[in-house]
Formats: structure tokens, sequence, C-alpha cells
């Protein structure tokens, strides 16, 4: 009797280098940018040979998930050394050299290679492939083709403006995202590869803005839920329980399903339940582990990123009340955390989780929010930090410090954007398609902090995909105002921009809006399907 097969709906393409970085006894290396058939047969004329001390470091142009298929005429030797990067250095580090791992996937391995043999090793995220030869050996290949792995989905989501960096920000955004869109909605595809529900809140309402209801944000949340049955929280954090909160509201504000959300009653007020009994009637909350992100972690706005992460979660909670019940209990955890406010000294992510829970926030921490454009972001709650900075310094402010902050991965060779960055790291680095040259930083070895230090960090990470949701709900100003998007909002805020437009996915099918200045005035340009009433 044989057991019951799992079926994998993902894509796999096999994609062939576009450069190569550096290498060493090797001949014929163009026959390796050719787009030949990834198949060996007894007779090739066009190959490339690696002779033994050799190596060859491979560029594919741009960040991807999956992992090398050799197509190998002969090997005469005992094995060769495979590494995976999504950098040049990373590309030929040792493990352990600056925190280089092959934890969560295998980036560095050495195999035995066989005559007339097409094999496929390794599966994590990269961008660089380096092979070497050992000394009195020769390998003759026919090709290298990066696998790439990634979901068949058809992306409904646009946007252009008149800015072509705003533009290019939007696609690696996006890109971003979709990487992270493997069978489960990973946080990210080189690590930790798991389902990590706070950090699937930014990649959740980029996902919905792309592709709509994807199935893979369901099964991510489902999986999680049913490892975490209620007292426990979401991945062991009480903060990720409460994002799992806003992501449910966010969920059901985009698409509609009451179905889907019928179904998460019992969890919804049991969690409820947990989250009340840690909260005393003055407004002091007892989760034991508490977490915003980990710039913020241990340090004096922590206990204030908490609070105002509870109330944004009491506040979703409220809203999907009269469809689950718990209103009661959402009001009573709205009411006794609301009781206590505290200032924000330094956290740019914690004043914009404070004002988007609906604390009014100081003149100090409106000048703390809008200070040096895009210094002191956060990752994780960029897309927080630009929609609070919108609503309170103005458009112009907001994509002025989405351009620095986002753009300077750019400007470092991202094409994804990465766990952590701070612009402070760009000052005399290399970016991570070279070498560093002497008197340089590794912009991908040499920094970091906290789980993510050097090599470690992964330079595609889903909560960076907060440019995404912003751009199309703070400048084309789209509001959802009722459940699926019957019932819709259009206020643009375009800022220095001369014109924006994109397409977004409804329940009721594609909206499309266009805006464009003229005249001192912004006209609004919508087409939209029957079912949906627009305001604008």
């Amino acid at each position: 009797m044989s057991g019951r097969a799992v079926r994998d709906d993902r894509l796999r393409d096999f994609l062939p280098p576009v450069r190569a970085v550096s290498y060493a006894n090797a001949q014929n290396i163009d026959a390796l940018f050719s787009e030949s058939e990834p198949q060996i047969s007894l007779k090739e004329e066009f190959l490339a040979v690696v002779g033994g001390g050799g190596h060859v470091l491979l560029d594919f142009g741009r960040e991807l998930h999956g992992g090398i298929r050799l197509s190998v005429y002969t090997f005469a030797g005992e094995s060769v050394r495979l590494r995976l990067g999504e950098s040049v250095g990373e590309a030929s580090a040792e493990l352990g050299e600056k925190h280089a791992a092959n934890d969560h996937g295998l980036r560095d391995v050495s195999v035995r290679l066989s005559d007339y043999s097409d094999m496929e090793f390794m599966q994590s995220g990269f961008r660089f492939f380096r092979l070497d030869v050992p000394e009195n050996c020769v390998l003759k290949l026919k090709s290298v083709k990066a696998v790439f792995v990634h979901t068949p989905s058809e992306r409904i989501g646009s946007f252009a403006c008149s800015d072509e960096r705003v533009n290019e920000i939007f696609q690696t955004a996006a890109y971003t995202a979709e990487l992270c869109m493997q069978t489960y909605l990973w946080d990210g595809i080189k690590r930790d590869r798991l389902v990590w529900i706070g950090d699937m809140y930014p990649e959740t309402a980029a996902v919905l803005a792309l592709y709509g209801g994807d199935p893979v944000i369901k099964r991510s949340l489902e999986f999680e839920k049913a490892r975490r049955p209620v007292p426990d929280w979401m991945n062991g954090f009480p903060t990720y329980s409460l994002w799992w909160i806003i992501i449910l509201h966010e969920l059901y504000e985009k698409t509609g399903d009451a179905a889907y959300l019928a179904a998460q009653k019992d969890y919804f007020i049991g969690l409820l339940e947990a989250i009340d009994g840690r909260i005393d009637e003055n407004g002091r909350f007892d989760f034991g582990f508490s977490f915003v992100d980990w710039p913020t972690h241990g340090r004096a706005d922590e206990e204030e990123g908490v609070r105002s992460l509870c109330r944004m979660a009491a506040r979703k909670a409220e809203a999907l009340a009269g469809v689950l019940g718990g209103g009661e209990l959402a009001g009573s955890i709205c009411r006794k955390i609301s009781r206590k406010c505290l200032p924000v000294n330094e956290a740019k992510q914690v004043a914009a989780l404070k004002y988007l829970s609906g604390a009014e926030l100081s003149g100090r921490e409106k000048t703390l929010l809008a200070a040096g454009g895009g210094k002191g972001f956060s990752c994780f709650l960029s897309g927080q930090i630009l929609a609070a900075l919108e609503e309170t310094a103005g458009a112009e402010a907001a994509l002025d410090a989405m351009k620095e902050y986002f753009g300077g991965m750019l400007d470092m060779g991202a094409t994804a954007f990465w766990e952590e960055f701070d612009l402070e790291w760009m000052k005399n680095s290399a970016p991570v398609t070279a070498f560093p040259r002497r008197g340089k930083t590794d912009i991908h070895g040499d920094f970091g902090m906290h789980c993510y230090k050097g090599y470690r960090k992964s330079l595609c990470h889903g909560w960076s995909a907060g440019p995404v949701p912003f751009l199309f709900e703070k400048i084309l100003g789209i509001r959802f105002l009722s459940a699926g998007g019957k019932e819709l909002e259009i206020r643009p805020h375009l800022g220095p921009l001369a014109y924006a437009e994109g397409t977004y996915p409804t329940a009721c099918g594609k909206l499309e809006v266009s805006c464009r200045k003229a005249g001192g005035k912004t006209e609004v340009f919508v087409k939209a399907p029957a079912e949906i009433r627009v305001r604008y």
C-alpha cells in the first residue's frame, strides 16, 4: 500500500548565468552563458572546462529561490565544492566566516559527480554560484543552470508613476513578496524559510494587493494555528498573536471571504480571552515575552510598541466582532490598554505604531518620525513608518524617505529587499555584486545584529515588502469601505509625482486607477467592475 502523494504546484525554470564574476584555470566559460537544453549527450562539442585547483564564480543577475543543475560531460576526480550566495562575498566564504552557514538550507556542499550526468543540488536563496575543482581533477561541463522554484500566480496588482526610482522600488518590493510565496508564505527564502505570523503581515498586505486572496495566505495561517491552539501564542510570541488578528482583518477586508472568517470564530474569541486575561484594569500587561521587532528588543520604547500593537489589534477585533462576536472582549482590551500610553524616545517604528493605533503623537514624536528621512527605518515595519509619515508629514516626506532607504539597497546591488538594512552601512562599502577592495567594507558580510549577522542575514525577506501596500493605499489612495471592495474610496496623495496609476484586485474584479496633476488639481480616472461603488 503506497502513501498519499503530496503535489508541489510550484514551477521550476532553468536559467543560465549572465556573467562570470571570476574564474581561474578555466577555459571556454562562454559555453555556460548559452540557453542550451540542460540535457547531456554522448557527443558535445561546446564545453566549459575547469581544471585542477580552478574555480568559476557565476552571477545569475537577480535573487532566486531554488538550486543548481549541472550537466556534466566528464569528470576526472572524486568531488567538487559547490557554494551559493546572495552576494559575491557569501558565495566565496568559508563556513563560519562572517557567520556564513548551512542552516535552514544547504549553500556549501562537496558532491560527487558522474560522467554524462544531469544532477541538481542544494536549495536556498541565492544570486551567485561558485564551483571549485580540487587539484589533479578536470571537469567538463555542458551547462550550469539555476533551478528557479516559484509559485505560478498571476499578478493582478500594478503600479507606475512619474518617478522611475519609485517604480523600481515597487517592482523590487513586489518581487520580494513573490519570492517568499512558496508552498507556504515564508519569511525569507534563505532563512528561516518558516511561517512567522508577525513577518506575514507586510507579506500578506503585499500579496493581497498583487494577487488578491491567494491560497498561500490561508494555508500559512492554518498551518501555524493548528500548531498553536489557544491559550498558546502564535510562534510562541504574544505579539505575533496580535498580528494574527490584524492579518485576519486585512484578509476579510480585502477579500470579503465571510466563510473563512466565520471558521475562525472559536479561535478568535479564545485568543481575545487569553489577551484580556493578561491586561489589568490599569492597562499593565503581562505577555511574558514582549517583542515588536529586533531593533527595539530590550530597549526603552519596546513597551509602548507592544501597547500600540495591542491597541491596533483590539481596534481590528472590534471591527470583526460584528461578524464573529467577542465585541465586549475586544472593547475591554481596547479600554484597558488605552489607559496608559508611554512617550516614544527613539524608535520610528514605535512612533508609527502608536499613531496608527489611534493614540495622539506629541510634537516631539512627530519630529522623531520624520527626522533624518530614511535613517532609523525598520525593514519589518517600513510600511507602518511610511503610512504614518504620509499622514503626519505628507506624501513628499514619505516618498523621499522611501527612496532614500529602499533606494540605498538598490544602489548596493539589491534585486530583492533585505532582512535588515541601515543607511550607515553604505559608507565606503562595496555592493553585493563585487568583492570588496582594500579599504572597503562588505555590505553583506560586515554588518548586521541579533539573529541576522553578516552572511547569515537574508537579502530577500518578505517583511521588506512594505512599499507595495503603501503605494497603493497612500499614494493612489485606494481605501476599502466594505469587505471585498464593493464600496471604495479613491483619495490620491501624489506629493511631488506628476502622475500615478495602478491596478488592484477586488472580490468583484480588477480595479484600475489613474491620477494626474493638471491645472493645480489632481484628476482621477477610475475603471471599476459594475458591482463596485467608488467615491473620489
